[in-house]
């Protein structure tokens, strides 16, 4: 107890190193804090992104189109009898779910309507609008004009496509793509409305338009290509994405063994969002982790200068520790002193951290920061369209505080050992 209370006030008649090695201490739980929070939060914002503008809670495809779905593949569909076994089976669970038929398009632009006449690849999305409102937020986020309605012939695009071709509502553009079996099919569409997003790819090169009128134009004999999913209530996404596919298998099941005696072809897959996006959450995991491996080399520079504070500290105090040590206290008794008086000067330190990181990190997460000037302009990987706001990460903020605290113990174990080796008179002496 005796060394216990002469640590703490060793802390107060050293003052200025105390102060010098509380501020690092200090400096370092908050830049850790601080950085933690915003990639947690970057990570976070740009999962509910990709869930709410992108994939919805799970994907129904059709046999063997997952492996092929980078490319966007026309070749696989889900007809018109899997449709119906499939909103079966949804109407039997507590889902919303959007049919979809997913293509790559070129867009063209003539000086009719456009200042300069050019062309843009985009990914065409023909959708239900009534169902795609109750999967995804993109109905909700139409900057000017409208969203699309049932039996549309206009289409709606994203609002950087809108912005880089100039194009405005009302003006016309020619679409090209594959219609099913191969052949192409260009179409003239209005362009009724311009969404405006928190995901950059929707932004970037989406265009959406009816999923009917698309049916006629590419002769799709009301198949599709996927079904986005969403779960209404709670549980966890996935155990009910388990329970969803032994349902639809299970329906697909009886549909075969049934009096038609029809042969079936598989049944169709589901997937997470994660397992459809699985690249875009690889790299949004490898540029966390690789920010944290800075954040983990800032902190190690921290504790190198906290290590030479207190090595300064035991240095200057050799008559003390050989006062000590003539007195009858033990090396263990001595290396406690420095111990909690590294522990007392890294819970200042500490403290002072984590109040003002708290309170960064409650700024950032009402108003966050403005990134827009550069990610309108470049992919950083994270689907974050400009304001990038943190989110509260006690796991986060917990490792900062322990690692902080046991740094500064730690540091000034060691120095006071190399001292201690010496014996009594040698320290005096020196």
């Amino acid at each position: 107890m005796n060394m216990a209370r002469m640590a703490f006030r060793n802390v107060w008649r050293y003052r200025r190193r105390s102060l010098i090695t509380a501020i690092a201490i200090g400096l370092g739980v908050l830049f850790t804090i601080m950085i933690d929070a915003m990639l947690f939060g970057a990570e976070r914002e740009s999962a509910q992104n990709i869930r709410d503008y992108e994939t919805g809670d799970v994907k129904v495809f059709a046999p063997d189109y997952f492996a092929e779905r980078q490319f966007l593949p026309f070749e696989f569909f889900l007809e018109t009898h899997d449709r119906s076994l499939l909103e079966e089976a949804f109407s039997q669970s507590s889902v919303d779910a959007a049919p979809r038929t997913v293509a790559s398009a070129e867009l063209y632009f003539s000086e009719d309507f456009f200042k300069v006449a050019g062309s843009a690849t985009v990914k065409l999305h023909a959708i239900e609008p009534v169902k795609e409102a109750a999967v995804f937020r993109t109905p909700h986020a139409i900057e000017s004009g409208r969203w699309l309605v049932p039996s549309d012939t206009g289409i709606v695009v994203g609002s950087w496509l809108a912005e880089d071709i100039g194009a405005k509502v009302g003006y016309t553009v020619s679409v090209e793509l594959k219609g099913r079996g191969g052949f192409y099919q260009t179409f003239d569409a209005e362009i009724v409305g311009i969404a405006l997003t928190d995901n950059p790819y929707v932004n970037r090169s989406a265009v959406y338009m009816d999923l009917s009128y698309a049916d006629e134009l590419l002769a799709l004999d009301g198949a599709v290509t996927e079904y986005a999913v969403v779960f209404r209530g709670g549980g966890k996404p996935a155990e009910r994405k388990g329970q969803l596919a032994a349902e639809i298998a299970e329906a697909f099941s009886r549909e075969a063994s049934g009096s038609a005696g029809l042969a079936r072809s598989a049944a169709p897959e589901i997937y997470s969002w994660e397992e459809v996006e699985s690249d875009a959450v690889l790299l949004t995991k490898t540029k966390s982790g690789g920010s944290k491996v800075y954040l983990f080399f800032m902190f190690i520079i921290a504790a190198v200068g906290i290590s030479n504070t207190m090595l300064m500290a035991v240095m200057e105090r050799k008559n003390e520790i050989g006062m000590l040590r003539s007195l009858g206290y033990g090396k263990a008794s001595i290396r406690w002193l420095f111990l909690v008086e590294g522990f007392a000067i890294g819970l200042i330190g500490t403290a002072a951290g984590t109040a003002l990181g708290s309170i960064v990190v409650a700024f950032m997460v009402q108003y966050g920061l403005d990134f827009s000037f550069m990610l309108r302009e470049m992919d950083a990987g994270y689907r974050i369209t400009g304001v990038m706001r943190s989110a509260w990460h006690p796991e986060g903020m917990i490792t900062a505080i322990v690692g902080a605290l046991a740094i500064s113990s730690v540091v000034a174990w060691f120095p006071s050992g190399r001292i201690l080796k010496s014996e009594v008179a040698d320290i005096l002496r020196s």
